[in-house]
C-alpha cells in the first residue's frame, strides 16, 4: 500500500504529464492539415513497419512519467529529455529488429517466464534498478513489489496500471533480448590462432624508453601539396569519406547577453544606497536576506570556511562594523559583522539511530526505551542494526565526520554543539533520532556575518538592445556570403561552422541548440534564419551553409582534410629521416638531444600511454622492440617517436581453455550486434520533423 500511495501522490502529476504532453504536441506548432496525412504522421519506418507519432509520443510520455516519479521531480532537465527521446527510439528499434529476428527462430517470452521473473525465487535484475521498490534502507524489497501488484486494482485513477504497464513492457523486451543474445553468442567459436594472439596481446608486456618529435614542431608552410596528390588520395581512400546519413553544415554567429555599463552602474548605486540602512538597522539580517542573491546563514564560520574576500574584515572588525560594498568578478558584496569570538568545533564524528513507528506515541515509547538502554551501556551498533530505519543501519548508525550546515542544518548544528559521548534526541520529520557524538575537532574561533551578494545581470533593457543587434544582423545579411563576410569584418563578431546530423541533440557548447538543428533540416542550402534563437546567455543567428547527402562526400568537401593529412605525412617523413640519421650516429636515445621519457609497462591492449597518448603504431611494434632490443623510429599520430624496450615482463603460462573462454566473451558484443542489425535494416528516421 505504501508503494500505491506514492503513485496516488503523483497521480495528478502523471495525468498532467501524459495529458499535457499530448495536448502540447497537438497544439504546439505541427499542423497536420497542411501535411500529407499518413506520411507526415510517421515518425519512422523500420523494415516496412510504420511508427506513428501518436504511438511514439505515448511511449515518450510513459517513460517521462516513469522517471519523474522515480526521481521525485516535476520537471526534467534538458539532458534527461534528450536521454528519454533516445531511449524510446533505441527501445523501439530494438523491438522491431531483435523482435523479428527472435520470431524467425521461434523465440518468445511466455506468461510463465514473465511470472517467474516477477514472483519467482530469482527475480529479474530489472527490478533492482526501480526505486519505487526500495525500502527505507535503500535496498530492493520484494515485499514492496508484491504489495504494489496486489494494490493496482484498488487505484481507481488507473495511474498504477500505466506505471506497471511500462515496467512490464521493459521486462518482456529484456527477457527476449537476453534469449536472443545468448543464442547468438553461443554461435561464436574461437580458434587456436585467435586464442594465442589474444593471449599474447594481453600478457606480453614491457617498459619503454622514448623520445618524441611532435609534428607541430614543423610549420605547415614548409610543405607543399599538389592538386594531383589530393585527387589521388581521394580516389584511393574514397570509402573513408563516406557517411551513412545526411549531414548539414551550419554557420553560426552568437551575440553574448552581457550586462551593459549602465547595468553595472545601476547595481553599484543601488547597493551604495542600501548601505546606510544596512549599517544602522537593528534588523539588518532581514535586510540582507531580502536583498541578497545568496541567503544569509546564521551558522558561525571559521577562517577556513569564510568567503576569502571577507576573511580579513570578519576577524579584525568590531561587531556592527560594515564592509564594502566591493566589486569582485561581476558581483557586488557587502557584509556586517553580527557576532565574533565564538569558540566551536568545526566538525563532529556522529552516529545515530532513526526511530519511525506507525504512531507518534509508539515512536516516542521506543525512543525512551532505547535511550535508557544505551545510557545503561548497550552496544550502539547492535541497537542501530536492530532498530534504526536509516540507511546507516548496516554501518551501526555511523555517519562519520560532518560539518555544521551539512546534511540537515538542525541536525548538524545540534551535533556540533553537543558534548562528546553524551546521548541526545532530535525530532526531524516523522521520526526521532537518537544521536551520539563520539569525537569533535578542537574548538576554533568563528564569527557570524550578514552578507549582501548581488551579481550584476543584464537588464531587460540590455536584453532588448542585444536582441535588436542580432535581429538587425539577420535582416541585413540575407545570403550566406553576406552572413559570413559581415561577421568576419565586424569587431567582436565571428562566424563558426558546425556539421550536424538530424538526431544530434546539441551543437558544441550552445544551449538549447536542438531547435537550431531542426531549423537546419527544414531549410534549403543558403537560407538564413528569419528569427533570432535564444540559447542560454546568447542570442544566435544561423545560416544553412551546405547539405551533405548520404554517401561519398565530394572532393571539395574533404580537400582541406586530405591536405592536412598529406602535410602530416610529409612532416613524418622529414622527421623520421632526420631522427634515423641522428640515431645511426648516436646509437642511443640520450644522444638525440630530446627529453627522454619512460613508461613502466605497456601491452598491445594498452589504450592510452601516459606522456605519449593514443599511439597504436608504437604498441604494434612491441614484439619487434623486445626481440631486437634496439631503438626504433616510429611514425605516430602526434609525432615521430624513437622507442626502445626496457624491463621486459615475464609472460605467464598459456592456459588454452581459460583463454578461449575469454576470447569468446570478447568476440560477442551486444552493441555490435544491434548496430549490425541497424546497418542491414531499411530504416527511415523522421524524428527531426517532430522533435
Amino acid at each position: 500500500m505504501a508503494t500505491l500511495e506514492k503513485i496516488r501522490q503523483k497521480g495528478v502529476l502523471l495525468t498532467v504529464i501524459i495529458g499535457g504532453a499530448l495536448l502540447a504536441f497537438i497544439i504546439g506548432g505541427i499542423d497536420f492539415n497542411t501535411m500529407r496525412q499518413g506520411a507526415r504522421e510517421t515518425v519512422a519506418v523500420i523494415n516496412g513497419e510504420e511508427i506513428k507519432i501518436a504511438d511514439y509520443q505515448k511511449r515518450i510520455d510513459e517513460m517521462t512519467a516513469f522517471y519523474k516519479i522515480e526521481l521525485g521531480q516535476s520537471n526534467l532537465s534538458e539532458e534527461y529529455v534528450e536521454q528519454i527521446n533516445n531511449a524510446v527510439w533505441n527501445t523501439w528499434s530494438n523491438e522491431q529488429l531483435i523482435g523479428k529476428q527472435a520470431q524467425s527462430v521461434g523465440l518468445v517470452v511466455t506468461d510463465k517466464e514473465l511470472a517467474d521473473a516477477v514472483y519467482g525465487d530469482n527475480i529479474h535484475p530489472l527490478f533492482y534498478s526501480i526505486r519505487m521498490f526500495y525500502n527505507n534502507q535503500g535496498q530492493f524489497d520484494k515485499t514492496l513489489l508484491l504489495q504494489f501488484l496486489n494494490s493496482i486494482s484498488q487505484d481507481t485513477s488507473g495511474e498504477a496500471a500505466k506505471y506497471w504497464g511500462f515496467i512490464e513492457r521493459m521486462l518482456k523486451n529484456n527477457i527476449l533480448e537476453e534469449k536472443y543474445y545468448t543464442l547468438v553468442s553461443n554461435s561464436f567459436n574461437a580458434n587456436d590462432i585467435d586464442t594465442k594472439y589474444a593471449f599474447d596481446a594481453r600478457t606480453i608486456t614491457t617498459g619503454l624508453e622514448f623520445v618524441a618529435q611532435p609534428y607541430f614542431s614543423l610549420s605547415d608552410s614548409l610543405f607543399q601539396v599538389t592538386d594531383k596528390e589530393i585527387k589521388d588520395r581521394y580516389k584511393r581512400d574514397q570509402i573513408r569519406y563516406t557517411q551513412q546519413d545526411e549531414t548539414r553544415d551550419i554557420a553560426i554567429v552568437t551575440f553574448d547577453i552581457k550586462p551593459s555599463e549602465q547595468d553595472f552602474q545601476e547595481v553599484k548605486l543601488w547597493i551604495e544606497k542600501l548601505k546606510n540602512e544596512f549599517s544602522t538597522s537593528t534588523d539588518f539580517v532581514s535586510i540582507a536576506n531580502q536583498n541578497s542573491d545568496v541567503p544569509t546563514s546564521d551558522i558561525a564560520v571559521s577562517r577556513n570556511n569564510i568567503d576569502p574576500d571577507l576573511k580579513e574584515f570578519a576577524f579584525t572588525a568590531s561587531v556592527g562594523d560594515v564592509f564594502g560594498p566591493i566589486y569582485v568578478n561581476g558581483t557586488y558584496k557587502m557584509a556586517r559583522l553580527s557576532e565574533k569570538g565564538i569558540l566551536s568545533s568545526d566538525s563532529a564524528k556522529v552516529r545515530h539511530i532513526l526511530i519511525q513507528e506507525p504512531t507518534v506515541e509508539a515512536t516516542q515509547k521506543l525512543v525512551d526505551s532505547l535511550f535508557n538502554v544505551l545510557k545503561g551501556g548497550a552496544d550502539f551498533a547492535t541497537v542501530a542494526q536492530q532498530y534504526s530505519k536509516a540507511g546507516t543501519k548496516a554501518q551501526g548508525g555511523e555517519l562519520g565526520w560532518i560539518k555544521e550546515g551539512e546534511i540537515d542544518k538542525e541536525f548538524s548544528t545540534a551535533a556540533i554543539n553537543a558534548k562528546v559521548n553524551e546521548f541526545f534526541t532530535l525530532k526531524l520529520g516523522s521520526g526521532i533520532h537518537i544521536v551520539q557524538v563520539t569525537e569533535k575537532t578542537k574548538p576554533i574561533e568563528k564569527v557570524k556575518l550578514a552578507s549582501i551578494i548581488r551579481k550584476v545581470e543584464p537588464s531587460s533593457r540590455t536584453f532588448g538592445v542585444i536582441f535588436n543587434q542580432a535581429s538587425q544582423y539577420i535582416a541585413q545579411n540575407r545570403t550566406i556570403e553576406e552572413f559570413e563576410a559581415t561577421a568576419n569584418s565586424e569587431n567582436g563578431l565571428s562566424v563558426r561552422t558546425y556539421t550536424v546530423s538530424a538526431n544530434d541533440n546539441k551543437i558544441a557548447n550552445i544551449k538549447d541548440s536542438r531547435q537550431i538543428i531542426r531549423w537546419a533540416y527544414e531549410k534549403n542550402e543558403g537560407d538564413v534564419t528569419d528569427k533570432v534563437f535564444e540559447s542560454g546567455e546568447q542570442f544566435v543567428a544561423v545560416a544553412l551553409k551546405s547539405v551533405n547527402p548520404k554517401g561519398t562526400k565530394s572532393l571539395s568537401k574533404v580537400t582541406e582534410e586530405i591536405k592536412a593529412e598529406l602535410i602530416k605525412e610529409k612532416k613524418a617523413d622529414k622527421l623520421a629521416a632526420d631522427l634515423t640519421n641522428k640515431l645511426n650516429q648516436a646509437k642511443n636515445l640520450n644522444a638525440l638531444g630530446l627529453p627522454l621519457q619512460v613508461v613502466e609497462s605497456v601491452s598491445f591492449e594498452t589504450p592510452f600511454v601516459p606522456s605519449m597518448g593514443r599511439e597504436p603504431k608504437v604498441l604494434g611494434n612491441i614484439v619487434s622492440l623486445i626481440k631486437t632490443q634496439q631503438p626504433k623510429v616510429i611514425k605516430g599520430n602526434t609525432g615521430v617517436f624513437v622507442v626502445q624496450a626496457v624491463n621486459v615482463g615475464v609472460q605467464p603460462a598459456f592456459n588454452k581453455k581459460e583463454e578461449m573462454n575469454l576470447v569468446q566473451q570478447k568476440m560477442f558484443s551486444q552493441n555490435v550486434l544491434v548496430e549490425s542489425l541497424k546497418r542491414t535494416a531499411d530504416i527511415e528516421d523522421n524524428r527531426i520533423r517532430f522533435y
